[in-house]
């Protein structure tokens, strides 16, 4: 059992009351009057640009954004289940002919007419077997391929096939059990559908892509109408499920997270990343659904809105006997049994941010390792931060990784994957930190699921530099006496520079760079040490450059000299805020690199190296790699136009990551073609026997 949890409370919703359109000359009082829903309302749904309704009449009502509505006679009774495809201008019915137990489904198509009315393709009976039951719940997979209806006996019946055409689909029934059946919804991944169903008292999932359709029972308690809901891709596409005590959580195979919510649930909703409740008051008195418009009968309900990613509460209101909850227009709309119609406006981060009630009060927490470097390097994007948002407070957590525990061993040697990333991401995955700051050349080309970089700040100078001994000031590597020893834990400087100087001896040196600058000036085994060259002068130490490597004697890391900022990819308040950060050059370079690296399948195990530069729209990078002694290497150079428009980033490709980077504002032609520049200059490499290269240097590191 889930314990409860005091979550934060924000208001990032603004509410209004849906007014009628002004009159032809824009004012008067029709503009100040409330938009009247039509009386007797059953049903409600939306999609394609409208509210939909069915009535007591039989009528189903359309509601545009120009408020102007239209309504036609499905059913000669009444209307009791809609279902609006989103991708699809049809629109599925169930309702009553004549007086009993003797539901019809009709399949509407809304962009065709008869006789001034939408089209009807399909009329059939909603019974299970011979058995009038009634209807209680109803679902359309987006691909029209699948219908599933339920029951209040148990039963469900699904249409396979073109559900808008008789001749072309098979109904059959599904499902048979004890319990009402309360909710259903298909889920889609990859080729694999999957249908959940849920009664009063138990949920199960069905694999509709595999023959016989298997059944897995997730659960033994289920849930009332309405009460059921499939989330989004940003939340992996569960199905959620609201008991009175807690919400739970399932993929097709297992039951997941749950959430101790309490109060009897009404209305369940998806929105954006979003989970809707309307809960009853506990201090209002127990009313069935759709009991009337008396006073006396009415309820207070709350409505909640919850980021279960970020764990917290976006917006809380109370509301008057709630009818339903739809989205449309980008705004939620909570429909009430006065006939109103309330808006709820998801406000811009900008406003979140700044806004006394939003994110005014809440602590940022920063985390960082706990070297000066990183601490210098974590205030200074903290510092960038606090002066785009005036009105938030930062705190930074400062940890140790593995990295930086193991001081004995050369990097390339111990093996592990996100030496200095592991223990931060992990404070990041449990919410204990919101944002993390790295040296981006120690984050890995591809990260951990659900982690992204979500700002790449302007690059500090990305090439190496020449620590003297002081007893060598005033040298170059070139003016060194033979045989003098240079430090480096770098395979990758070591081979380029053992391959340019050979004259010059490597040795492995560990630390960070206080302790490297002082191995090297209180003895005598270091003629000089390679560094980043952006480390020494963030840390204030430029004086002490004696030498910066240019391209011809040494190529840098991927992504080094750049500041990368990860975060929770499903995130969307901190990936926002932070992506203010990014600086679109140093973002285009580094994902050429690091598309370069990936495609490689390097790491800092074998010597790869990289140089990249943006110059009239034209993007080059310079890629190579070395053997372990540098006598064997290959190298070349490609560009590709980078000089796209920005597109409007809305739809569903919007949190597209390149690479591991997220970054919406950048257009994603530049990114989709610097990408396309790595991997294109990657495979000319590997043509020319990079593989081979890489596959000893890997070797004879791990025989060290």
């Amino acid at each position: 059992m889930a314990a409860y949890l005091q979550w934060r409370r924000f208001v990032f919703f603004d509410r209004e009351t849906v007014k009628e359109p002004a009159g032809p000359d824009g004012g008067g009082a029709g503009g100040a009057k409330p938009f009247a829903l039509p009386p007797g309302i059953t049903v409600c749904d939306s999609g394609r640009g409208s509210l939909v309704f069915g009535d007591m009449e039989g009528q189903i009502w359309f509601l545009p954004r120009s408020l102007q509505l239209s309504s036609f006679q499905a059913y000669k009774l009444r209307v009791t289940h809609l279902y609006q495809l989103k991708q699809h201008s049809i629109l599925v019915s169930v309702g009553e002919d004549e007086e009993g137990i003797n539901p019809l489904v009709k399949v509407w198509n809304l962009e065709k007419r008869d006789g001034g009315n939408p089209l009807c393709t399909r009329i059939f009976p909603a019974i299970p077997g011979n058995k009038p039951t009634v209807v209680s719940c109803i679902t359309v997979h987006e691909t029209l391929n699948f219908m599933a209806i339920g029951f209040a006996d148990g039963s469900v019946v699904l249409t396979k096939g073109d559900i808008t055409r008789d001749r072309h689909s098979k109904t059959q029934i599904l499902h048979e059990g004890n319990y009402p059946v309360t909710g259903l919804a298909f889920r889609q991944s990859g080729k694999i559908t999957h249908l959940f169903v849920v009664t009063t008292e138990n949920i199960q999932s069905y694999m509709l892509s595999v023959k016989d359709y298997p059944r897995l029972e997730l659960d033994t308690h289920g849930c009332g109408l309405r009460c059921s809901t499939l989330s989004d891709p940003s939340q992996d596409l569960q199905f959620i499920v609201a008991g009175n005590e807690c919400v739970y959580l399932y993929q097709p195979d297992e039951r997941g997270p749950c959430f101790a919510f309490e109060g009897q649930k009404l209305i369940v909703h998806w929105y954006r990343g979003y989970l809707v409740i309307v809960s009853k008051d506990r201090k209002s008195s127990p009313k069935s659904e759709f009991a009337g418009s008396d006073p006396q009968n009415s309820d207070k309900q709350i409505l909640n809105v919850y980021d279960l990613c970020n764990k917290f509460i976006a917006y809380s209101s109370v509301f008057d006997d709630v009818v339903d909850v739809l989205a449309e227009w980008g705004s939620l709309y909570v429909l009430t049994r006065d006939g109103k119609i309330h808006a709820l406006q998801e406000r811009d981060t900008q406003t979140k941010l700044e806004d006394e009630n939003g994110l005014k009060n809440r602590v940022i927490r920063v985390g960082t390792r706990k070297s000066q470097l990183a601490r210098i390097q974590t205030d200074s994007v903290v510092e960038m931060l606090r002066k785009r948002y005036l009105s938030l407070h930062f705190e930074i957590v400062a940890m140790s990784t593995t990295g930086d525990k193991i001081l004995d061993t050369a990097l390339s040697k111990i093996g592990e994957k996100s030496l200095f990333t592991k223990e931060l991401e992990n404070a990041l995955e449990r919410n204990e930190v919101d944002l993390v700051v790295h040296s981006l050349k120690d984050l890995p080309t591809s990260l951990p699921p659900g982690f992204t970089i979500g700002a790449i700040c302007k690059r500090e100078n990305p090439h190496d530099a020449v620590v003297f001994h002081p007893k060598n000031y005033g040298k170059t590597l070139n003016s060194l006496p033979e045989k003098s020893v240079i430090g480096t834990s770098s395979l990758r400087r070591a081979a380029q520079l053992k391959r340019r100087f050979p004259q010059l001896e490597f040795r492995d040196i560990r630390g960070n760079l206080n302790t490297r600058l002082k191995k090297l000036d209180e003895k005598d085994n270091f003629s000089a040490i390679i560094l980043a060259a952006a480390g020494l002068r963030r840390m204030g130490w430029e004086n002490r450059i004696g030498q910066i490597l240019n391209p011809e004697d040494c190529l840098y890391a991927v992504g080094q000299g750049a500041l990368a900022v990860e975060v929770r990819a499903r995130d969307e308040e901190i990936l926002d805020m932070v992506s203010a950060l990014h600086d679109a050059e140093t973002v285009l370079c580094c994902i050429a690199e690091r598309a370069f690296m990936r495609h490689l399948e390097g790491g800092c195990s074998v010597p790869v190296a990289v140089s990249t530069m943006l110059k009239d729209s034209q993007l080059y990078l310079t890629g190579a790699v070395y053997s372990l002694d540098g006598s064997d290497s290959l190298k070349d150079t490609m560009q590709t136009g980078v000089n796209y428009p920005q597109q409007n980033q809305e739809g569903p490709n919007d949190d597209t990551q390149y690479v591991g980077i997220t970054a919406k504002k950048i257009p994603r032609h530049a990114q989709e073609a610097a990408e396309n520049l790595g991997v294109e200059l990657a495979s000319l490499l590997l043509s020319k026997g990079a593989k081979r290269i890489l596959s000893v240097a890997r070797q004879l590191n791990d025989a060290r």
